[in-house]
């Protein structure tokens, strides 16, 4: 059986001030669906990553017979603020398939389609097994909160600037560790009383070695359909990293993170202060919940167990 696997995201398009860059960028979408329905026409399965290509899909379905599967996180609908999600909900009727990584984003899909898997994204674990066996924690008297990340989800640490700030004041041990902030400082939050340094880009190994540094993984979230909807993959990195996670009672986070069991949930500012200071100040109660967090990810995030249920919706079975 062959299987079409696409780009990671064909290129919709965006509006650029220059029109030039804006035929560019036209043609590219053009070849890549091209060469897509090129290659779909001798296969068995088109597995399809966040492609939102309405068109591309309608001559799918007109030139091959192939099982076409989209997969897809977060609330893609969403995408040029809502402007497509009517031509979102017909592809989710024209594939044959859906996969995605969270229960509350399946709920959403299985309005238009009800063959939908939730298969778990993968936190790399076995990447972090190998590099945690070959190096070991520095000795330092600070206590690192660290925040993963792109710029593009910067904006959720303005819910907790205020917590953080108070943090900073009563512990000066205390230092935020920004990985994926980028270099535009007017997208963070302006800190004031507490220390923190940036990591502007990462790959995956610097990821792994900066997560294992932390003590604390931050994960806020805003309380709105954008965070409700998306996975925890930043929790269950945090977990590999053995990163104490504190985390915004949003979405599927309440259905991973077992409240002073596996992680620390916050809802106001005040929580996050309270938590935040709990693991700060009691060593033993980070140990603790960073061992029920990689014991977690050991359980429900394998690679081979994710692998095992995307075979079987590539396969129709």
């Amino acid at each position: 059986m062959d299987f079409v696997a696409s780009p990671p995201r064909i290129l919709r398009p965006i509006v650029w001030r220059q029109r030039i860059r804006r035929r560019i960028l036209s043609r590219a979408e053009v070849h890549s669906e091209a060469s897509i329905l090129k290659k779909a026409a001798s296969a068995d399965v088109v597995y399809l990553s966040k492609v939102l290509s309405l068109s591309l899909y309608e001559r799918l379905k007109e030139s091959t017979t192939a099982r076409i599967v989209l997969d897809f996180g977060d609330s893609v609908w969403l995408y040029n603020d809502g402007a497509n999600e009517h031509s979102f909900q017909q592809v989710l009727r024209i594939v044959d398939a859906v996969t995605t990584d969270n229960a509350r984003t399946a709920e959403y899909v299985r309005q238009f389609n009800s063959d939908c898997t939730v298969i778990p994204d993968s936190p790399q674990l076995e990447e972090f097994d190998r590099r945690r066996s070959s190096r070991t924690r520095s000795m330092r008297r600070d206590v690192v909160l660290g925040w993963l990340g792109t710029p593009s989800t910067l904006f959720n640490l303005y819910e907790i600037w205020e917590a953080l700030e108070i943090i900073g004041q009563r512990h000066p041990d205390a230092t935020i560790r920004l990985v994926g902030a980028g270099h535009d400082p007017n997208l963070r939050p302006a800190f004031e009383r507490i220390r923190y340094s940036i990591v502007e880009s990462y790959d995956q190994n610097r990821m792994i070695d900066e997560v294992l540094d932390m003590d604390i993984g931050l994960f806020p979230l805003q309380n709105v359909e954008r965070s409700r909807v998306r996975g925890v993959l930043k929790a269950a990195i945090y977990m590999c990293g053995e990163a104490a996670v504190v985390a915004s009672p949003v979405g599927q986070v309440v259905d991973v993170i077992r409240n002073g069991e596996n992680g620390l949930l916050a809802g106001s500012r005040d929580e996050w202060v309270r938590q935040l200071e709990r693991v700060i100040l009691d060593r033993e109660l980070r140990l603790r919940l960073t061992a029920e967090g990689l014991t977690y990810v050991r359980q429900h995030f394998r690679t081979e167990e994710s692998w095992l249920l995307l075979k079987s919706v590539l396969l129709g079975r």
